[in-house]
């Protein structure tokens, strides 16, 4: 249990650690769009002859770039389009994306298209009169978003399985009458412990106590299951009785010390085996 607590802690950094090498790629990947984008804005006003007039601060909302200029212009749509994919494709890891030019003062999209695009680019010889525009440009990356998605998924299914392998891994099938316990084998039929080549005799009450505690392995016993179970009604085994027995075990088990035997306080008792 407890390397699969640091496992989960270690995955949990990872994600936290991925999460944030993200955040700092997305953001220089923005910056340099936001280049691309001013890039893209002073090739549309060469198309329209204009060589001093500036392109205006970007603005990037709601996925969205938003190319503003300072000054009016024309343009002939195909001419637009091949100098936008031109650059896109050459600076940018983007092959689907919708660009839509608006009129600055009725807000009105006179002209958009889609990349890529099934049929032809409708007027693309057509010019468009000079006046005021905007471009904007949102990306689509599908790709991205479902390798995210991917990895949000995959993660916590390999957190599953190792928490799965442990429990299994704990839960050890009984092979007959001889049991692995950490580093002790147990025989139940000769009610011995032993370990390292030396053996050690348990008790009838001992044997019986340790196999019941380790079919609720890293599980709380209740005191009232165990004196049950355990002694039945042989007499009144009652409290210090049952301590008295626990301790002898808790002896016998000391060379192993990824085995604890743990009074639960007013509860009853947990064999705990670490891995």
């Amino acid at each position: 249990m407890i390397k699969f607590t640091n496992l989960f802690i270690l995955g949990l950094v990872f994600i936290f650690t991925l999460n944030g090498c993200k955040k700092d790629n997305q953001a220089i990947q923005h910056d340099r769009e936001e280049v691309i984008m001013r890039k893209i804005g002073h090739e549309v006003l060469l198309l329209s002859n204009d060589s001093t007039s500036i392109v205006r601060p970007i603005v990037f909302k709601n996925n969205k770039y938003r190319i503003q200029f300072e000054s009016n212009f024309s343009f002939v749509p195909d001419d637009l389009v091949k100098t936008i994919d031109t650059i896109v494709k050459t600076a940018l890891p983007y092959s689907k994306y919708l660009v839509q030019i608006e009129e600055c003062e009725t807000k009105q999209i006179v002209y958009s298209y889609e990349i890529p695009y099934k049929d032809a680019i409708a007027c693309k010889e057509r010019e468009q009169p000079e006046a005021c525009y905007e471009i904007i440009i949102q990306f689509i990356s599908k790709e991205e978003k479902i390798t995210s998605l991917w990895l949000y998924i995959l993660l916590p299914l390999i957190f599953i399985l190792i928490r799965l392998f442990f429990y299994i891994k704990t839960k050890r099938p009984k092979n007959g009458d001889k049991i692995t316990i950490g580093a002790y084998l147990y025989d139940k039929k000769m009610m011995t412990l032993s370990i390292s080549n030396v053996v050690v005799d348990l008790t009838s009450k001992e044997s019986e106590l340790l196999s019941l505690l380790y079919n609720s392995v890293n599980n709380t016993v209740d005191r009232e299951i165990i004196l049950n179970k355990v002694w039945g009604d042989e007499g009144d085994y009652i409290g210090r009785t049952l301590d008295v027995y626990v301790s002898k075990l808790r002896k016998k088990l000391e060379n192993d010390t990824s085995i604890q035997l743990k009074n639960i306080r007013g509860i009853g008792y947990k064999l705990i085996i670490e891995e």
